[in-house]
């Protein structure tokens, strides 16, 4: 068995998964944002505790761009201690030397579906994953691309307009869940901090005028960006995850819009496969533990 870690800003998920990905013993315990590295570290320091003896390697999924060689990361998004730390070192050193694989959480996701999701078979696919930010991965002839720097997949800063880097024009604010909440928040007067996920799609399964405004302006852009990743990209299959995805709603709107795109092509041009993540929740954990038979080459073969 081996240990996954998710980290994320609010909570460090983790679960012992078998060398098939099954996943048994979740939990998650607070993420440590205030007492620095060492007592990050301290903090699955304390989890390893729980199954030592059960665990022959750690695999982890974190934020930011991670050298996966190196096991190093670079801007740890919520977690900025974390920047130009070998966190694969700091675990292993704190977990009896165990081997440790460390991965972006956006790649995560997307390895999870090319090894035992939606993915599989597909030679070219996007997944694109909706939470706060916007993260995902690339795949190019059935493998991950990582890009020069660690950096393919960081969908959040991809400009919408032109004049400039400008927060208020990132794919983040244009196409994540925060864009739902920041739009119907404006839209009804209310704190941004008062709502969440449900409470929006509660307003859009009422009929909710404002929700469902925000809701149709969130899947055009959706669909915008995933017409420009054809241009360049031209995928087989874009996959949508994140806890949002989990909802027919969010997949059907976007097929929408992008066909409406389609229809004012003056030329032929391909359609891509839109769909969901298999895995949701659980796809950081699966991905992290394929990535760890990725550069264990002694491990068993997927």
């Amino acid at each position: 068995m081996y240990l996954v870690f998710d980290i994320g800003g609010t909570f460090v998920k983790y679960a012992l998964v078998s060398t098939a990905g099954e996943i048994s013993s979740k939990g998650k315990i607070p993420t440590l944002l205030d007492q620095g590295v060492s007592g990050f570290i301290e903090s699955l320091k304390g989890v390893y505790q729980q199954f030592k003896g059960q665990v022959d390697g750690i695999a982890i999924s974190t934020p930011g761009a991670v050298d996966v060689d190196q096991g190093i990361v670079y801007n740890g998004g919520n977690l900025p201690f974390l920047h130009e730390q070998c966190l694969k070192d700091l675990v292993s050193d704190a977990c009896d030397g165990l081997n440790v694989a460390v991965e972006n959480d956006g790649k995560c996701a997307a390895l999870a579906e090319l090894w035992k999701g939606n993915l599989v078979n597909v030679n070219d696919g996007i997944v694109i994953i909706l939470g706060s930010g916007i993260g995902g991965g690339v795949v190019q002839n059935g493998k991950l691309n990582r890009g020069n720097h660690f950096f393919a997949g960081e969908f959040s800063f991809i400009q919408s307009e032109v004049g400039g880097f400008k927060y208020e024009n990132c794919f983040a604010l244009k196409a994540s869940t925060s864009t739902l909440l920041i739009g119907l928040s404006k839209k009804k007067g209310i704190d941004f901090n008062s709502i969440n996920g449900y409470d929006f799609f509660n307003y859009l399964d009422s009929g909710d005028q404002d929700a469902m405004e925000v809701f149709d302006e969130f899947a055009a852009n959706l669909a915008f960006q995933i017409y420009n990743f054809q241009c360049v990209l031209d995928p087989q299959r874009v996959l949508i995850g994140g806890g949002i995805s989990k909802r027919d709603i969010v997949i059907e709107k976007v097929k929408e819009h992008l066909n409406k795109i389609y229809e004012q092509i003056p030329v032929s041009f391909p359609t891509v496969e839109i769909d969901h993540c298999k895995f949701y929740n659980d796809s950081n954990l699966i991905g992290a533990l394929y990535h760890y038979f990725e550069i264990n080459p002694t491990m068993p073969k997927m």
